[in-house]
C-alpha cells in the first residue's frame, strides 16, 4: 500500500465540504459523523459554485439500496425536489444494468429481456446444491471468482471449467438455458461495455464528478465500474470498521490501496453527532481493533449527565431474556418516545428474548419481516387474494412473485431488486408461517430522513445497519454466535474481521446508552443448554463500561 497521503487542509474538520475542490478524495468517516449529509452538501456547494451545471452531472454509487436512498434523500434536502437536474444516483447493480441495456451492442450483444431476479436465482442455486451436495457459500464464492471481470461468456465457462466444481459449471448452464443472467453477470458486462473506449469518453463527457459510498463493501469489480468515469473527479467514502460483507466478496483493503494509488487526497472525520461519549468508548474500543480510529462526540457537554456503557452477564439465556424483557418494559414506561433496539448476530440467538417479550404482552416491531416502499407493499396486497389456495406454500410463492413482477416496468429494476428483496425474506419464513400473515407483517418503510419510531425494535446485526435507536441491547456476545461458528471454523483473519466489524456496526446503532450480554448457558439447536464462553471481545467493551451487572 502507498505510504505516501495526501491530506487536505480541511481534513477532520465537520464543514469540510464549503471548500472542498474536485479532486481525487478519499473521506474516511465512522458512523454518525456526517458523511452523508456532507457529501450532499458538497454537491451542492459545487452547484453554487458553478462547477456542477446541466448537462453535466455528478453520479453517485453506493453498494445498498439502503445507501442510494438516504443519499438521494439527502440531495433533496439540499438542492430540492429536482436534486436529480444536478445528479444521478444509483448502486452498483443498477449503473452495471444501465450500461448494458445502453450499449451492450457495442460489445456484440441484445438488451437483456429479463433482469437478475434474486427469487429465481436463490431457488437455482439451492436446487443445485442440493444436486451436488455442496455449500451454498462455496458456490457462490467460486461464481464470484470465475464471473466477477471483463469476461464474456466463452471466458466465463473455460474459467469454470478450469476450475473444476461441477455445481458451478451446471449453474451456469442452467441460468443459460434459462435465458437468463445473475448478478455477477450484471457487473461483468458492465465492464466489458466500460472496454470499450467511445462508451467511457461518453460518460467521462456526462458526469463532472463521481462519489462512491461504502467503498469498506465493495469488491474489485466493483471498483473496476466506477474507476473510469471520473479520473481524479472521483470521491470515495466509506469506513473500513462497518465492512460486513466480505462474505459476499468485499475487498475493501485491495479498493483502498487502488484509491491511494490515484493519489487521492484524504479526509478524516472522527467527530460523532449520533452517540453519547459512553457509546462512543465501546465503539472506539472495536474500531481500533479493526485498524480504525478513536471516534469521540461532537459536543461532549451536549451529553451531560446521560449516556451509560453496561455489560450483562447471566447463567443462562432465559434469565438473560427475563432481565432484557423487565429492563425494556422499565424504560418504556419511564419514557415512552424511547427508541429501543435489541439486536443479535442472527435470528436463532435472540429467539428467547422474543419469546420472552410476547410472554409479557410488550408491543415490539421485529425487523425479520422486510420494510419496503408502500408501491411495493401495495403490489403483494393486491396480487395475494389472487394466489390459487390449492397451490402448496413454495408454488403460491412463485405465483406471487409472478404476479407482481409483470406489474413492474422491465427497466426498472430499483423496484424489480427491492421485489427480490421481499422474496428473499418470503422464501425463509414460509417454512414456518403462511404466506398471509408474511405479507401482513411486511412494514412499510420510512423515509430515510426519518429516525426510527419509538418502540421497541428486535432485529439482527446486519439489518440495523444505517438505522439508530436511543438505547440498544446487544444479546448474544459467546464464541460460536459472535463471532460466528463459521467464522471460527475458516480460521481466516478476514472473516474473523468480517465478525468483529458486525458487532462494530451493532454497537454504533446506540445513540445514548448500550448494554452489551453475555450467557453461560445457551441452548443448541435440540433445545440442550450448552456451557458458552463470553466472546473474544466482550472484553474489550467490558474493560470501558461504565457498570457490569452480574446476574448469575
Amino acid at each position: 500500500m502507498p505510504s505516501r497521503q495526501r491530506r487536505m487542509p480541511n481534513a477532520g474538520k465537520p464543514d469540510w465540504y464549503v471548500s472542498h475542490p474536485i479532486a481525487e478524495t478519499l473521506l474516511t468517516a465512522p458512523p454518525g459523523c456526517g458523511k452523508t449529509e456532507g457529501i450532499a452538501r458538497w454537491l451542492r456547494v459545487l452547484v453554487e459554485r458553478g462547477e456542477l451545471l446541466p448537462p453535466r452531472r455528478a453520479l453517485g454509487l453506493t453498494f445498498s439500496n439502503k445507501a442510494k436512498a438516504n443519499l438521494r434523500s439527502r440531495l433533496r434536502r439540499e438542492l430540492g425536489p429536482r436534486w436529480w437536474r444536478w445528479a444521478t444516483v444509483t448502486n452498483f447493480h443498477g449503473w452495471a444494468f444501465h450500461l448494458h441495456q445502453h450499449h451492450c451492442t457495442s460489445i456484440g450483444l441484445d438488451p437483456l429481456e429479463i433482469a437478475p431476479q434474486r427469487g429465481w436465482q436463490a431457488t437455482t442455486t439451492r436446487a443445485i446444491c442440493r444436486e451436488y451436495e455442496c455449500e451454498e457459500e462455496e458456490l457462490q464464492r467460486v461464481l464470484r471468482s470465475c464471473k466477477l471481470g471483463a469476461y464474456d461468456d466463452d471466458t466465463v465457462i473455460e474459467r469454470l471449467d478450469d476450475y473444476g466444481m461441477g455445481a458451478a459449471l451446471a449453474y451456469e448452464q442452467r441460468i443459460r438455458e434459462a435465458g437468463r443472467r445473475d448478478f455477477n453477470d450484471l457487473i461483468r458486462l458492465g465492464l466489458l461495455v466500460l472496454g470499450e473506449p467511445r462508451v467511457v469518453s461518453l460518460y467521462r463527457e456526462r458526469f463532472a464528478v463521481v462519489v462512491v459510498d461504502e467503498v469498506q463493501d465493495l469488491s474489485l469489480a466493483q471498483f473496476d465500474l466506477a474507476s473510469p468515469i471520473a479520473p481524479g473527479r472521483t470521491l470515495w467514502a466509506g469506513d473500513a470498521a462497518q465492512g460486513i460483507y466480505g462474505f459476499a466478496g468485499a475487498q475493501p483493503d485491495l479498493v483502498v490501496e487502488r484509491i491511494r494509488g490515484r493519489d487521492a487526497c484524504e479526509i478524516e472525520l472522527t467527530a460523532s453527532y449520533r452517540s453519547s461519549p459512553p457509546v462512543l468508548r465501546a465503539v472506539s474500543a472495536l474500531s481500533k481493533a479493526l485498524g480504525g480510529q478513536d471516534v469521540r462526540a461532537a459536543s461532549e457537554d451536549e451529553w451531560e449527565g446521560r449516556g451509560r456503557l453496561v455489560s450483562l452477564r447471566t447463567k443462562d439465556a432465559r434469565q438473560e431474556a427475563d432481565w432484557v424483557a423487565a429492563t425494556v418494559e422499565d424504560w418504556m414506561d419511564e419514557d415512552p418516545a424511547l427508541s429501543v433496539g435489541v439486536i443479535a448476530r442472527a435470528k436463532g440467538r435472540r429467539k428467547w428474548v422474543d419469546e420472552e417479550i410476547q410472554r409479557r404482552g410488550l408491543l415490539a416491531e421485529i425487523w425479520d419481516f422486510p420494510a419496503h416502499r408502500p408501491s411495493i407493499v401495495e403490489l403483494l396486497v393486491r396480487h395475494l387474494p389472487l394466489v390459487d389456495p390449492a397451490l402448496d406454500r413454495g408454488e403460491a410463492v412463485e405465483d406471487l412473485y409472478l404476479r407482481c413482477y409483470v406489474d413492474i416496468d422491465d427497466l426498472d429494476l430499483d423496484s424489480q431488486d427491492e421485489l427480490n428483496e421481499v422474496f428473499d425474506t418470503i422464501g425463509e419464513l414460509v417454512v414456518e408461517m403462511s404466506l398471509a400473515d408474511i405479507v401482513s407483517g411486511i412494514r412499510i418503510s420510512s423515509s430515510p430522513e426519518d429516525p426510527v419510531g419509538p418502540g421497541l425494535h428486535l432485529l439482527n446485526g446486519h439489518v440495523g445497519k444505517g438505522q439508530q435507536f436511543d438505547r440498544v441491547i446487544i444479546v448474544g456476545l459467546e464464541e460460536a454466535f459472535l463471532p460466528h461458528y463459521r467464522a471460527m471454523k475458516s480460521g481466516r483473519a478476514e472473516d474473523l474481521d468480517a465478525e468483529l466489524a458486525v458487532l462494530h456496526v451493532m454497537a454504533s446503532r446506540a445513540r445514548e446508552q448500550l448494554v452489551v450480554a453475555t450467557c453461560e448457558l445457551v441452548p443448541n439447536w435440540q433445545g440442550e443448554n450448552r456451557r458458552r464462553d463470553p466472546s473474544r471481545w466482550f472484553g474489550l467493551i467490558e474493560a470501558e463500561v461504565d457498570q457490569v451487572i452480574d446476574a448469575r
